[in-house]
């Protein structure tokens, strides 16, 4: 018999952005073996190109990263899907460096959880199965596949308008 918080987990996708290496594998290897589906990236460029090349139920996203930082990869990946109408993330952001500022940007855009590094593993995905839980709730997997399609759709549409050159 599963459960209810054995079928979220097992299906549940879920995105880490962070520049760590070590970090990202990590958390991908624990969160793959608690039956999430799993990717990642190394800066929030190569985030965003990863939201929009597909639908996530959690976006997790470290603040401080070289390139871009964290709070405004969400909110390049939010209006995205805003204008794209491919469903709507949650997002969790974890960091070293808690201020008050982040924390406050942060959860002006929705942030729906905030992690502070150093973090016990056991609490990390307490915190996830929590917000999985309600997103997937309100984008069930079987919908992940219909947005992923209007997605691609969206994108060989853009690539078609774009000029050739002659």
């Amino acid at each position: 018999m599963t459960t209810a918080t054995e079928t979220t987990t097992s299906k549940a996708y879920i995105l880490v952005i962070d520049d760590d290496p070590l970090l990202t594998r990590t958390l991908k290897k624990a969160l793959e073996k608690q039956g999430y589906f799993v990717d990642t990236a190394q800066d929030g460029h190569e985030g965003i190109r990863k939201a929009k090349s597909g639908f996530f139920h959690l976006v997790l996203c470290d603040v401080r990263m070289p390139g871009l930082d964290g709070i405004m990869t969400i909110r390049h990946i939010q209006n995205f899907q805003k204008k794209a109408g491919i469903g709507k993330s949650g997002f969790i952001v974890i960091t070293a460096y808690d201020t008050e500022e982040t924390r406050h940007n942060a959860f002006q855009l929705g942030v729906t959880d905030f992690l502070k590094k150093p973090f016990d593993l056991n609490k990390f995905r307490e915190v996830i199965e929590h917000n999985a839980e309600s997103v997937v709730e309100r984008t069930p997997v079987e919908e992940v596949a219909v947005l992923n399609e209007r997605l691609e759709r969206l994108i060989d549409t853009l690539h078609e308008e774009q000029p050739t050159e002659d």
